[in-house]
């Protein structure tokens, strides 16, 4: 099995980090590979609404997307954490989900994954806000909610800690 992380926050040892990699470590555990990739390390651009994905399946901008969009292509599992910011993912995250449309190809009720993979996603949220109020009032499910859209599409099993 071969899993790749993706660490959406800021602060390496952090909250998020350390589920990210404890989820990791539980792959490696049962003789898994794994890789973790952290999106603040990386050049992604933002979009630039441009529609050239639609029109040649390929994002025109040259950065460190197009690689990640690949690895995430061959993982058999996505773990994708992200601390919340206002109700929300960070804003390295938004970018890099804001791109993957080369992921997809258009079908007849929207996108759907060109690749066979990953057949499971673990997305992983961290707040401070304390719970229950972390989701009476909307600061998880906002989160969340956002990557479940762009992984929703991938028909991935889809399991969500927070």
């Amino acid at each position: 099995m071969k899993a790749l992380g993706i660490l959406a926050g800021p602060r390496k040892g952090g909250a998020t980090d350390s589920a990210v990699d404890s989820i990791l470590k539980g792959i490696r555990d049962k003789g898994g590979e794994t890789e973790k990739v952290s999106l603040y390390d990386l050049d992604i651009e933002p979009c630039t609404g441009c529609c050239a994905c639609h029109r040649r399946g390929v994002c025109v901008i040259e950065d460190d997307h197009p690689p990640l969009i690949g690895k995430m292509a061959e993982a058999d599992v996505v773990v994708m954490g992200s601390p919340v910011y206002w109700s929300n993912i960070t804003s390295e995250a938004k970018k890099f989900l804001d791109r993957g449309l080369p992921f997809f190809e258009w079908g007849k009720m929207g996108p759907v994954r060109k690749a066979r993979k990953p057949a499971k996603v673990i997305l992983v949220v961290s707040c401070g806000a304390p719970f229950p109020f972390s989701h009476i009032l909307g600061v998880v499910p906002g989160a969340v909610g956002a990557m479940k859209k762009f992984f929703g599409c991938t028909k991935a099993g889809i399991r969500t800690f927070c």
